[in-house]
């Protein structure tokens, strides 16, 4: 409700992709030192003696899991 009673008016389909897509936008910039450091821990992985496929398939499940945490909001 509005300060006079009269109930929010719904966003326009515009507004709405505005909204949505700056949203997702933040989101992309929040996720950017997540994904920073599942790069640098494959690439620490590999400078140890890892093999490629095995550093790529660590960060990557790592980096899944750390996805999944945020988006279930740390459970």
């Amino acid at each position: 409700m509005s300060m006079f009673g009269q109930p929010p008016t719904p966003p326009s389909p515009a507004e709405l992709k505005a909204q949505i897509t700056t949203a997702m936008l933040d989101m992309a910039g929040v996720l950017e030192p997540i994904y920073d450091a599942a790069d640098g821990m494959r690439r620490d992985l590999e400078s140890r003696g890892w093999s490629p496929t095995v550093a790529e398939q660590c960060a990557g499940v790592w980096l899944a899991s750390t996805l999944q945490g945020i988006g279930s909001g740390g459970r």
